[in-house]
């Protein structure tokens, strides 16, 4: 890289990409404790000042590589709650990539122990708009498909944890035939019979 290509501002859209990009691989490659500007700044050949005109901080550095790896997608509304959930799911597996299991780890160990990234954090998922996943089970119970005494909430996060559980305890990456067993497996079984009858008749669903 030449002495001119440092020289592209921030505000370039590439040179802002590669910067996040490079903040990306730095935190999933040596966690949140160890990442710091400087192994940043090198990987893109820019200078610490630089960086800092920007982010004031590591912290907020990281919260706005984080939320550009992953593009809020639309929430599936294929009016069934088996075929929304296996259609999220199928999106997170999409989306991830090598990098998914360090950037988890980074997340969790920093909001741990920065007080300031768990804030910035919480933040921006607020800006970020509803859940997706609640508003599948919202929607799924506003249309009668929740079988009795299934709770909403418990729900939502149980497919979550599932997901994390495979990619942090486990240490593979989840893909669509995990997606297919928790949307067969799990969330079929806790639903009502319009449910399962909603995702047999679902253009596209699993058989």
């Amino acid at each position: 890289m030449t002495g001119s290509r440092k020289k592209v501002p921030l505000s370039d859209p590439d040179r802002y990409r590669e910067v996040l990009s490079a903040a990306r691989a730095v935190l999933a490659e040596v966690g949140y404790e160890r990442f710091n500007m400087d192994l940043v700044a090198r990987r893109v050949q820019a200078s610490k000042a630089t960086l800092y005109q920007r982010w004031p901080s590591k912290a907020a550095l990281i919260i706005d590589a984080v939320h550009a790896y992953r593009a809020r997608p639309e929430c599936p509304d294929t009016g069934s709650l088996v075929e929304d959930f296996r259609v999220l799911g199928r999106m997170a597996v999409a989306q991830s990539s090598a990098d998914t299991r360090g950037l988890v780890i980074g997340l969790l160990e920093g909001s741990r122990r920065d007080e300031e990234l768990a804030r910035l954090y919480q933040e921006r998922m607020q800006q970020s708009g509803p859940d997706l996943a609640d508003l599948v089970v919202r929607r799924a119970e506003a249309r009668g498909e929740l079988a009795p005494g299934v709770d909403p909430e418990m729900l939502r996060d149980l497919v979550g944890a599932l997901y994390l559980f495979q990619l942090l305890v486990r240490g593979v990456p989840p893909d669509d035939a995990l997606i297919d067993r928790v949307a067969d497996g799990l969330i079929a079984p806790l639903s009502t019979e319009r449910a399962i009858s909603a995702a047999q008749q679902t253009p596209g669903a699993a058989p």
